[in-house]
């Protein structure tokens, strides 16, 4: 497997995070549920709980990265790294709501920049080529562990819509909304 495959594949999947919950809103305040609920999805990456290092270890060892070298918990730390959020405000409308919310975390598209960058000169330098298979993945894990390193912090607001379903808040589109970031955490 060529190099840009086979980081194309860890850009793809190692950053698709799944957000999709229920909220019980009957008898509590529905800004309480939502802004708990969200809280408590949120301090999963940023207190970089087990729950949220396996989820992205996971998709890390799917997509063959331990096979380049990269240590799958290792880089699920790096993802996590500087990752933050506040809840901003919650509206609520009648059966409807919406949820502010800021993210702090790493630039995908600053990561997807250094990577192209990273490959292009690792595919120019002629060195390389007398490299044996074992050295080159070694200086690949270790090249795409630094570029994850110091990616670029970004911050971003985005609005998350709820809707009262029966008794249950539900978010309209979270998964999308959140995929709609420049975040290594919820890239698609």
């Amino acid at each position: 497997m060529n190099l840009k495959k086979i980081l194309a594949f860890a850009l793809s999947a190692v950053l698709a995070i799944s957000c999709t919950f229920a909220l019980i809103g009957c008898s509590e305040d529905p800004t309480k549920v939502i802004r708990d609920s969200l809280t408590e999805q949120l301090n999963a990456y940023k207190n970089a709980d087990d729950s949220a290092l396996s989820q992205i270890a996971s998709l890390a060892e799917n997509e063959g990265l331990s096979e380049m070298g990269i240590d799958n918990q290792e880089f699920a730390v790096a993802v996590l790294d500087g990752f933050d959020y506040s809840i901003d405000d919650i509206t609520v409308d009648g059966k409807n709501a919406t949820a502010n919310v800021t993210i702090i975390s790493k630039s995908y598209a600053d990561f997807a920049e250094k990577i192209k960058v990273m490959v292009d000169e690792m595919s120019s330098d002629a060195s390389l080529a007398d490299m044996d298979a074992d050295a080159l993945t070694a200086l690949v894990a270790e090249r795409v562990m630094d570029v994850l390193n110091n990616t670029e912090i970004n911050t971003e607001t985005l609005a998350i819509d709820y809707v009262l379903n029966g008794n249950e808040w539900q978010p309209v589109a979270q998964e999308s909304a959140f995929a709609s970031l420049d975040s290594v955490v919820f890239h698609k």
